[in-house]
């Protein structure tokens, strides 16, 4: 049996920043990284890695303590890539280095109702907060788009402090300098469960059934570690649960330069917004959809390549109908029943968690792997403990303020999809109509402590036979274990 002093499972981008941290903070530490050398259905290979505090706001985010302590982490984290970078550059040959593509252009349309205007006011607060540089850009010009006429931006916002890196890259960069770190082995497999004896950790085991031993253990493994919590249902209940995001992006090869930076709308439709960002070698990543699973999906489907597709080429870019196919990706986002993430030890001496970072995995990995590398070696950490992994679900909605925004999701869903209204008054029935799905789903669900966020809604409508007595009963095993 193999022995080491932690086991990082996980080998996404905040596992790999994690090990590589811990790697600085004391290199005499044997550090064992477990995940599958593929990564099939992973979320950091399939990001667009877009370096988004300020673009990634939205008007509920601003409005809550934890909506707020997200942004907060957000803007430490914008501040550590330059240098961190920099850092994990100077081990690397020029070839394989990983570097900022500056300049993000937020822009808004009318393709997804009012939504887009108040998720793009937030993100116009949040920048003048926090005194981030910016400019107004006349909305008709902004380089790289050529929209349809229908889908003409209205206005647009250029803040050339945020940018990309390129996803695929940057987690080749760091599996590279871990496998060139003397006392850092990376183990090709899946952690299955852990072994804990007298409350603390002893080891983990692999589904093919290797067993490393170990005394601390951090799950840093995205939708993955749902499943090895459930090994412990103990302790499982006193976690909020974790969910697949599945998205699905697109890379296309032009036949020429198209974006300068990243362009995107603000956040929309239960997605992260349609956004584009330029590649090497005139390359472009488009993505995201966004549809909240039980399970992860592990190819993308027709009906988002086509609906992906439709809005690159109407909102974005209509020359880019000439452009050559050169991938399809699929990945899945761990988003919390709460949705917000899972950063810290548990009451199991030696087992911590870094996992529920929704969409913000990838950009927060520089400061949540230093801070969780400092933490687990006797030093203060980075941020505050604002989502320890314990803890019952963090209500941010009262029930009529999830009905209410729910609604404007479902509405924007609707319009981006092209829905037609032929008749005089379905303008109105038509929001009627959400309105009423959404009180008898909450009605259904019968929950008013721990009211369910409108993004996981989708979850219960696609199935309520088996989701409905599925989240009454989850709901009542957190109240029997925080009792």
């Amino acid at each position: 049996m193999n022995t080491y002093d932690i086991v990082v499972a996980g080998n996404g981008a905040l596992g790999l920043a994690t090990a590589r941290a811990l790697s600085l903070q004391d290199p005499e530490l044997r550090i064992a990284v477990v995940g599958p050398a593929g990564r099939p259905g992973g979320a950091s290979v399939a990001a667009g890695a877009m370096l988004g505090c300020y673009g990634e706001v939205t008007a509920p985010l601003l409005r809550t303590a934890p909506g707020r302590a997200k942004l907060a982490k957000g803007m430490l984290a914008a501040r550590l890539w330059p240098t961190w970078l920099e850092e994990l550059n100077s081990t690397l040959p020029s070839h394989e280095q990983v570097h900022i593509h500056p300049g993000t252009i937020v822009f808004s349309n009318a393709k997804s109702g009012t939504i887009e205007d108040e998720n793009y006011a937030a993100i116009q607060q949040a920048v003048k907060e926090g005194d981030e540089p910016c400019e107004e850009l006349e909305p008709n010009q902004v380089p790289g788009l050529n929209p349809a006429e229908d889908c003409r931006p209205k206005r647009a916002l250029f803040l050339p402090r945020e940018g990309s890196v390129d996803a695929s890259r940057l987690v080749r960069a760091l599996t590279l300098v871990l496998e060139q770190t003397p006392k850092v082995s990376l183990v090709d497999g899946t952690v299955k469960t852990l072994d804990i004896h007298g409350g603390r950790v002893t080891g983990v085991r692999l589904e093919d059934g290797r067993t490393i031993a170990t005394p601390r253990a951090v799950l840093a493994m995205g939708v993955g570690t749902q499943a090895v919590l459930d090994e412990h249902p103990d302790l499982a209940r006193r976690i909020p649960r974790i969910f697949c995001g599945g998205g699905t992006s697109l890379l296309l090869q032009a036949a020429k330069p198209s974006l300068q930076h990243v362009v995107r709308t603000p956040n929309r439709a239960f997605a992260c917004g349609l956004h584009g960002l330029p590649r090497a070698g005139n390359q472009l990543y488009f993505g995201a959809t966004n549809t909240l699973l039980a399970r992860p999906m592990l190819h993308t489907t027709p009906a988002d390549m086509f609906f992906l597709l439709e809005c690159v080429l109407e909102q974005i870019d209509q020359d880019l109908c000439a452009a050559q196919l050169v991938a399809w990706q699929a990945g899945n986002r761990p988003v919390t029943v709460d949705t917000c993430p899972l950063i810290g030890p548990t009451s199991v001496d030696g087992l911590w968690l870094l996992t529920g970072t929704y969409r913000d995995g990838l950009f927060l990995s520089p400061l949540l792997g230093q801070h969780l590398a400092r933490r687990l070696c006797g030093q203060p950490g980075l941020v505050h403990d604002d989502f320890l992994p314990e803890r019952k679900p963090i209500t941010l909605y009262t029930l009529k303020e999830a009905c209410s925004e729910a609604l404007k999701h479902y509405l924007a869903m609707g319009w981006e999809h092209g829905i037609r209204l032929p008749k005089v008054g379905w303008h109105r029935a038509f929001p009627r109509f959400y309105q009423q799905m959404l009180d008898s789903l909450y009605e259904a669900l019968g929950e008013e402590e721990f009211v369910l966020p409108p993004e996981l809604l989708a979850i219960v409508d696609s199935n309520r036979a088996a989701m409905v007595p599925f989240f009454r009963n989850y709901y009542a095993e957190v109240r029997k274990a925080w009792a």
